[in-house]
């Protein structure tokens, strides 16, 4: 794509972006000058106006643009209805490519024209989406498959999209304080990229399809390896309901309720468990069947979870559920969404202020807040994002479940999405009995650690204080908390002593010949480990 193409299409994405900003400013000036059922109505027009333009520009400039489209008309929560009605249509409704393009990307795979390899097959695709097309067929055998085909040249495409990006991050950083814009430029670039890849997908839909196997409630179709190559990926074909045509799903006799359940479920094992996750389930990626059981198709948008990052999930969704503040932010810490030097305590007033407001709050009531909630809540944002960051591993998982509460929405408004998945966090929660004995393990060691430290550092720290090198910012919770701890530490220090003199004692009459007094002394040796152990996990 030409420099000149590059220019034409990143100005009219900006053009796009300030022509949608300016229109809502103008509204609000001229709604101080009408009724407020004026005003209401002004703005829903106003909103059916900017959808209505970011859906032709979508469909128009292709590529990232649907994405982008896709994702905010999966936000039922959260967006007009308005937006909903109109960019739901590029989920199912994006203009399908010519079929000779398409016929030409077969031959250049597979390489032999579609009309030899199956002997059916449907030139009318049946989905059009941001990177490719669907092509029913049938194969030799007679099963039937989804042929999904690569658009020709969308590469360049993406690629003037990634970098058209590029440069507005480079714009809007230094707005935006830490947050760090180009790593969240970086790990979507990385995502899109890996999408077109088809055999990769066809990797990710085996895995899939492993990891749910023992699940009849959960379809996965199936890779057909001999007609899949970079850019065609073949699969069994799978029919079934669009997860949000709730109208539909109902009239096929199934629970709408039980299908959010599952949908939460399956996620949770997806996170929770398996540490590998669907990460895009946009309503045109999910279908159901009777049961029901849940179809799922487009496997370009995965993320795996780290092991180590994956504990410390567990215990982010464990504090969640409990309402913990002090553990949510210590799993945060762990997982890197802390930076250095944060304030602790202004974090902790925003999360459990966060927690207690909305963590029983339903899709319905979250969708019902005014402009005055939304901006008081921004407010107290903003007042900690200066010490909060987003690590690469958590960019497509803070997208996949703003899009799956949105879906929640739609098939039961009414819904909460935490308090469905809550039993099923809890029992994966649990873990196996080898990794709770690990935890135990590296808590006592981590205490024990600190003890053995404590006197160097304070040395350490009463020499620099007298030198007069010490500066220390705290807040008066900060300096209680750390007072308690040092109090805390001292009192274990010296049962751990207690302890080691008992034993020795012991050893001391096992030497001199006196039985009774070195059982009396092994047992006080016992007990007084087992109450530091105690004191050690309790504090």
């Amino acid at each position: 794509m030409t420099k000149i193409h590059y220019r034409r299409r990143f100005f009219k994405g900006l053009f796009i972006a300030l022509r949608i900003i300016l229109s809502y400013r103008i509204a609000s000036f001229a709604g101080f000058f009408g009724s407020p059922g004026d005003k209401e109505d002004r703005l829903k027009s106003l909103h059916r106006r900017n959808a209505r333009l970011i859906r032709e520009k979508a469909l128009e400039m292709k590529g990232v643009m649907i994405k982008v489209g896709q994702f905010l008309s999966s936000r039922v929560d959260l967006l007009p209805d308005e937006y909903i009605a109109e960019l739901s249509e590029l989920q199912d409704q994006v203009p399908p490519h010519e079929y000779a393009g398409i016929r030409t990307q077969i031959v250049g795979q597979l390489g032999r024209p579609p009309e030899e390899i199956f002997p059916e097959f449907q030139k009318e695709p049946i989905a059009a989406a941001s990177l490719g097309q669907v092509h029913r067929a049938r194969l030799a055998t007679g099963k039937e498959v989804a042929v999904k085909v690569q658009y020709p040249d969308i590469e360049k495409v993406i690629e003037t999209d990634i970098g058209m990006f590029a440069i507005l991050i480079r714009i809007l950083r230094g707005r935006y304080g830490s947050i760090n814009l180009r790593v969240l430029h970086e790990e979507f670039s990385k995502i899109i990229r890996a999408e077109l890849d088809y055999l990769q997908e066809g990797k990710n839909a085996d895995r899939f399809s492993r990891e749910f196997a023992d699940d009849p409630r959960i379809v996965i179709p199936q890779v057909i390896w001999e007609y899949t190559a970079r850019k065609v990926l073949t699969l069994g074909f799978v029919g079934g309901i669009k997860i949000t045509d709730c109208a539909a799903v109902k009239e096929s006799a199934i629970d709408c309720k039980a299908t959010v359940n599952l949908l939460a479920e399956t996620y949770s094992k997806m996170i929770f468990v398996n540490g590998f996750f669907h990460g895009d389930p946009h309503p045109g990626n999910i279908f159901v069947q009777e049961g029901p059981r849940l179809v799922f198709v487009d496997f370009g948008m995965v993320q795996a979870i780290p092991e180590a990052v994956k504990k410390e999930l567990r215990k982010f969704a464990a504090a969640v559920v409990e309402s913990d503040t002090q553990a949510i932010l210590d799993a945060m810490e762990k997982m890197g969404f802390i930076i250095e030097g944060a304030d602790y305590g202004r974090l902790a007033e925003v999360a459990q202020e966060l927690i207690d407001k909305y963590r029983s709050i339903t899709p319905a009531e979250l969708k019902a807040l005014t402009v005055e909630d939304v901006s008081a809540e921004i407010g107290n944002v903003l007042g900690i994002v200066e010490y909060i960051q987003i690590p690469n591993n958590f960019i497509l998982l803070g997208r996949t479940i703003g899009i799956l509460n949105g879906i929640a929405f739609s098939l039961n408004p009414e819904v909460n999405i935490i308090e469905i998945g809550k039993p099923y966090i809890k029992r994966f929660l649990k873990g196996s009995g080898r990794e709770w004995t690990g935890q135990l393990v590296s808590a006592v060691g981590g205490r024990l650690s600190d003890l053995w430290r404590l006197p160097s550092e304070m040395k350490g720290f009463l020499t620099r204080a007298n030198r007069g090198d010490l500066s220390v910012k705290l807040s008066r919770a900060e300096v209680r908390e750390i007072t308690d701890r040092l109090k805390s530490l001292t009192s274990v220090m010296m049962l751990v002593v207690l302890t080691v003199t008992t034993a020795a004692a012991g050893l001391f009459f096992v030497l001199a010949g006196n039985r009774p007094l070195s059982l009396a002394a092994a047992g006080g040796a016992v007990l007084l480990g087992l109450f530091s152990v105690f004191r050690l996990m309790r504090d």
